[in-house]
């Protein structure tokens, strides 16, 4: 093999181990961060909702609602921007094709 030719394939490994790599990274995200993320989102839309017993908020006290509406929209606001993320893995693992 000449020095071009392992230059090439040199070139390819490097390729295939980096698009291994944003694959094993945004899987370890999604099973790690984002399903996380979800049951945690999940058990707030459920605090923060009304018994369906009596109506009222399952959280009584006016300062423990407004924590718990809060941790809502910064879980919510928090995926959004981790989807952002697996987005430029993505783009970033097909642009090593190209």
């Amino acid at each position: 093999m000449n020095k071009t030719e392992k230059l090439i394939n040199e070139k390819w490994n490097a390729i295939a181990i980096a698009s291994k790599t944003f694959g094993e990274v945004r899987s370890d995200l999604f099973d790690n961060v984002a399903l996380a993320l979800s049951r945690i989102e999940g058990k707030l839309v459920f605090l923060n909702s009304d018994d369906t017993l009596d109506g009222k908020p399952r959280i009584s006290d006016e300062f423990s609602q407004g924590v718990s509406k809060d941790l809502q929209t910064e879980v919510n606001q928090t995926r959004k921007e981790l989807d952002k993320i697996f987005v430029k893995l993505t783009e970033g693992r097909d642009s090593l094709s190209n």
